[in-house]
């Protein structure tokens, strides 16, 4: 297995363990995402356990036992929009700290998390990364 592989595994490994998370501890979701639900509005541990649970679990999972059995070719084609999601969220959090100033957007965690978006990005795509240079 080419290291390229293995850092897309480790990204993908990751990303599922975020699902997991969610899905178990939505209180534990909701303090990473800094969301509360609206108790006036039933239903928002539904939505962690959903959004950020399931599908964060299964998207990454699936991709990451695609990328371990499947010929490479199908690996690049499961782990490159899961990796291009990731770099979308950091797209979104660069518009929040360029757009939502007094709005919370100048918060000291955004470039981490940006950074850890990056990097999940990076070696999730490491396998396609590897025939651009």
């Amino acid at each position: 297995m080419h290291y390229s592989e293995i850092l897309a595994l480790i990204g993908l490994g990751l990303g599922a363990l975020l699902g997991l998370g969610a899905l178990f501890s939505p209180n534990w979701a909701a303090g990473v995402v800094r969301l509360q639900p609206d108790p006036a509005k039933p239903g928002g541990y539904s939505e962690f356990r959903a959004t950020y649970g399931g599908l964060l679990l299964l998207l990454h999972l699936s991709a990451f036992i695609v990328v371990l059995h499947a010929p490479a070719a199908m690996g690049l084609a499961a782990a490159l929009p899961i990796a291009a999601g990731w770099f979308g969220a950091a797209i979104g959090r660069t518009f929040s700290m360029l757009l939502d100033r007094g709005k919370g957007g100048e918060a000291k965690i955004i470039p981490i998390w940006m950074a850890t978006e990056i990097a999940l990005g990076l070696a999730i795509a490491a396998p396609i990364l590897q025939f651009t240079g």
